[in-house]
């Protein structure tokens, strides 16, 4: 019977070396907390936040633009206040020229083409102006883009003929005619005024019979 029970003793002390030999081993294999805390940091930091798509909106689109001849034209294009930056570019028939907002910039442009940027309240606002438009412009394209959004929105120009030009053309032509007539009437009064442009026309006048008797 005391054998047994010594047998069994040393079977259960077996037993809790062994389960204490496994736990040790655990231990030493599993990684600790903060290694796997260490671990995570790097990944949180390469994590990037998505752009707002609030900001990335636009406000204002372009849109065509109908005008008579001689007319302005005026094109917008407006995005959020929070936006950085924000490109608005005229597509002209001879050139083309870029507006860059906010800072404003434009490069050379004729007197006619007007660019600003406006900064409204939550907008900011590029602006091309065409203070008058002719036959030529029509078919001028306007490009809005951003430099976070793929979307460019655009807008075309047309131009139309009301029939101003011809009552144009009719007035002068008919202001023409009378100033010709008018100038030839000018002329011919100051002919029967003037003696000497009279006897520049005449000729010399012939002497007088009685002169040449007294000669001789």
């Amino acid at each position: 019977m005391e054998e047994t029970m010594k047998v069994g003793m040393r079977k259960h002390r077996k037993v809790s070396h062994i389960c204490l030999l496994v736990l040790t081993l655990l231990q030493l294999t599993a990684p600790s907390s903060e290694h796997l805390q260490s671990h995570s940091k790097p990944a949180e930091n390469t994590t990037t936040s998505a752009p707002n798509p609030v900001a990335l909106s636009y406000r204002t689109r372009p849109a065509d633009v109908t005008v008579a001849v001689g007319k302005p034209a005026v094109f917008r294009c407006g995005v959020p206040k929070a936006s950085t930056n924000l490109t608005f570019t005229f597509y002209g028939n001879h050139r083309n020229y870029s507006l860059t907002c906010p800072s404003g910039y434009v490069e050379d442009i004729p007197q006619a083409l007007y660019g600003s940027c406006d900064m409204k309240k939550d907008e900011l606002l590029a602006v091309w102006t065409l203070k008058g438009t002719s036959f030529s412009d029509n078919g001028t394209r306007v490009v809005c883009q951003h430099s976070e959004n793929p979307d460019a929105p655009a807008a075309v120009l047309h131009v139309y003929d009301d029939g101003t030009s011809y009552a144009i053309l009719i007035g002068c032509t008919i202001g023409g005619f009378f100033g010709i007539l008018l100038v030839f009437g000018l002329s011919y009064t100051m002919l029967l005024r003037s003696e000497t442009l009279q006897k520049c026309f005449r000729g010399k006048e012939p002497e007088d019979m009685n002169t040449i008797v007294t000669k001789e």
